[in-house]
């Protein structure tokens, strides 16, 4: 009787401990964590207050049981087997809790520290590295749960490590394009040729932003409003055009033809007044005009100027090729049609 009452005891001392070590807990964070700069250790408090009392909870629980095995006889094989089993689940939720307070730490700190870097460099590492990192930290920790969990139950962890180096050779030789995507990930990752949001060009035309860079394949959405899906593997194999890095500015291109004849700098005069009108050219480097070719039944003028995103260059080019139509008209520019002068020979 006496186990009994101590184990009852034990389970609401603890439940009122887990009271204690929660307010204790808030009072450090509202007269410590709440003078520092950063957002980590109250993030850190968060993920410990909202295990504290199950945590607590269980362990009291694993010790009452063992209390009360103690005042079961020792012919009753069935009570005994009962509490072997309660104990040994106990257990397992106690590690699984504690394996859950762990990720839930160790993905505050990956998060925390991929933001600070990603607000030194400007490169969205949260959502390029994040994923990918906090998979890693699942089955880490999730593996060292499982050999903790077999190692309190007498299974030769040796033999079951050997078995899965076998296990693990064979589903690499037959998963070689899974893996090589794997490590190609690794390496757009740490390379960084692109990262999300970009906009890049890939071979055979393909032009997309990247929306995710995932584990096996980078996702583009491309102008029609499609997910591309692509192997990373593929991704480090080919030449790749990044639009949005290193800057962000773009290079906006007009290419126009008028008539022989007309006075090139009047052309001039007119592109670089549309452009120093254009609200998206930016005035530095201040747009230029030239004056690029000779052709059959025109000369060319090319303007160039650049706008401070790639997203803003289809619709600047297209607002300024229609402003150029209708200022050549209005100052009466011709721009010509193709054509060719042929001589009739008459027939001697």
């Amino acid at each position: 009787m006496y186990h009994l009452i101590l184990a009852i005891v034990i389970v609401a001392v603890f439940y009122l401990l887990s009271g204690v070590v929660r307010k204790t807990l808030r009072f450090i964070g509202r007269k410590v964590f709440s003078r520092t700069q950063t957002v980590l250790d109250d993030k850190i408090l968060a993920v410990l207050l909202a295990n504290v009392t199950p945590l607590m909870l269980i362990v009291a629980l694993h010790i009452a049981v063992r209390e009360v095995r103690k005042v079961v006889m020792p012919g009753d094989e069935t009570a005994g087997q009962i509490l072997d089993y309660a104990d040994s689940l106990l257990y397992i939720v106690l590690v699984l809790l504690a394996v859950k307070i762990l990720v839930g730490i160790f993905r505050e700190i990956i998060d925390w520290y991929l933001e600070r870097i990603s607000a030194e460099g400007s490169i969205n590492l949260k959502m390029t590295l994040g994923p990918l990192t906090a998979k890693g930290v699942n089955i880490l920790v999730g593996l060292v749960a499982i050999i903790v969990i077999l190692d309190h139950f007498g299974v030769n962890i040796g033999n079951l490590l050997v078995s899965l180096g076998v296990g693990s050779l064979a589903v690499a030789l037959a998963a070689q394009d899974t893996l090589a995507n794997m490590i190609a990930g690794f390496v757009i990752l740490v390379d960084r040729p692109f990262r999300v949001g970009d906009r890049i060009e890939l071979a055979g035309d393909q032009i997309g932003d990247v929306q995710e860079i995932g584990l096996r394949s980078t996702k583009l959405l491309n102008f029609d409003n499609n997910l591309i899906i692509i192997p990373n593997a593929d991704m480090v194999k080919g030449h790749i055009v990044n639009y949005a890095y290193p800057f962000n500015q773009m290079r906006v291109v007009l290419k126009v033809g008028v008539a022989y004849g007309t006075n090139p700098e009047k052309v001039r005069a007119i592109l670089l007044r549309l452009a120093d009108a254009h609200p998206d050219i930016l005035k530095d480097p201040a747009p230029e005009v030239f004056f690029t070719a000779m052709d059959d039944s025109a000369i060319e003028f090319t303007l160039m100027a650049r706008v401070d995103a790639f997203s803003k260059r289809f619709k600047t080019e297209t607002h300024l090729r229609e402003q150029a139509y209708l200022a050549f008209a209005k100052e009466g520019i011709e721009i010509p049609f193709p054509q060719r002068v042929v001589h009739m020979k008459a027939n001697a």
